[in-house]
């Protein structure tokens, strides 16, 4: 136990504070930085808890993992990130727990799973405190994932393209198996509560688990840039909200007579000028080559066209894709090098995006053209 909780404190406190001052500064980098030093703080009280039990009667720490992840996601997601004082409600049930900590420094209240329901003046107190700790970590686990399943939806406006470092796949796999952990814990903790007999115990092992994850999220998070730096290449001139929330665009300043006039340039400038062979390809690329308004565009494909961004380029990345099939001069080329120059940046995304429009693998393409040739 003590070699893990070594490692895991040696890890958190130099991913901290490596990822926290990482240059340049921006805010989601600085809230992860925390969350980690955090944890780092939560293993250097339990490797000396023989010492510091009295003054720590109460595991509040972790109270800070649920709203510093949320945070962290939110941030990273948002394109205009700054810090809203309305956060600090989220870190409420920590300071009301810290309270009843001092309040009650003379008893450790809360130690492990042993005499959890022994009946003295903190029985009551510690099931609260165990479902208040649940609810909190699932509903902030909860909110998290949200955040990140919205964001990847909103990409799919803005880019044509997919990449761990702007969809943070990585962000929802980790959370989950941090939420699925705690799950995991509390059931075995609950049986090691009412049975009394368990072959491990669960705290201690939870930290084998924290300690793997942590590097995870080090190592990720280092390599995290801003996500919107990686999407926006320019600064638009003005910000106009794009919708009231309820999926339709208000005051957006577009004229239907525009409407006809911005659809046939945008076909016509895709068609001509084949900007979907940039890999990157993003609405804000396109709106500087256009001159129009980034909503604009936005509105015109989303409302009028009737599909996403992300949708419109690909069909034309498909099509090119066909085109290029079909072309002798491609030949010496694999289905794979042509989807490449064709704009596609992964396999995985080519084949899944290839599939959907037209119904077969691209293998399954290549041989039923070249049955109709031959």
């Amino acid at each position: 136990m003590e070699a893990i909780l070594y490692i895991g404190i040696s890890q958190t406190l130099f991913a901290g504070l490596l990822i926290a001052l990482k240059r340049p500064r921006i805010l989601a980098n600085q809230i992860l930085g925390a969350w980690l030093l955090i944890i780092c703080m939560e293993m250097v009280i339990v490797l000396i808890d023989e010492t510091l039990v009295e003054l720590y009667p109460i595991k509040i720490l972790p109270y800070t993992y649920g709203p510093l992840l949320l945070l962290y996601a939110k941030l990273m997601t948002s394109e205009h990130p700054s810090f809203n004082p309305g956060y600090l409600w989220h870190f409420s049930p920590f300071f009301i727990f810290l309270i009843a900590s001092l309040l009650f420094l003379d008893k450790p209240v809360i130690n492990g799973t042993n005499g959890f329901l022994v009946n003295d003046r903190f029985v009551s107190f510690r099931i609260v405190y165990a479902v208040t700790f649940f609810i909190s970590i699932t509903a902030y686990s909860v909110a998290t994932f949200v955040v990140i399943h919205r964001h990847q939806k909103r990409l799919k406006l803005l880019v044509s393209y997919s990449s761990g470092k702007i969809t943070l796949q990585w962000l929802l796999g980790l959370s989950i198996t941090f939420y699925l952990g705690y799950v995991v814990m509390f059931i075995f903790g609950g049986i090691d509560i009412l049975v009394g007999f368990m072959p491990f115990d669960p705290y201690e092992i939870s930290f084998i688990g924290l300690t793997i994850l942590t590097f995870l999220f080090g190592v990720f998070g280092f390599h995290q840039s801003s996500v919107f730096e990686e999407v926006i290449r320019y600064k638009e001139p003005e910000i106009v909200p794009e919708n009231n929330g309820s999926g339709k665009y208000q005051r957006s300043g577009l004229k239907n007579k525009d409407v006809a006039r911005y659809i046939k340039k945008i076909e016509e400038f895709i068609q001509k000028e084949k900007p979907y062979l940039d890999r990157e390809l993003t609405i804000y690329d396109l709106s500087d080559r256009l001159d129009i308004p980034r909503h604009f565009i936005s509105e015109v494909i989303n409302e009028h066209m009737g599909k996403n961004f992300y949708n419109l380029v690909n069909e034309y990345r498909v099509e090119e894709v066909k085109q290029r099939l079909l072309d002798p001069a491609y030949r010496n080329l694999t289905i794979l090098a042509i989807a490449y120059d064709s704009g596609f940046n992964s396999k995985s995304s080519f084949n899944t995006i290839f599939k959907e429009k037209t119904g077969m693998t691209p293998s399954e393409y290549v041989r039923k053209v070249s049955a109709r040739s031959s």
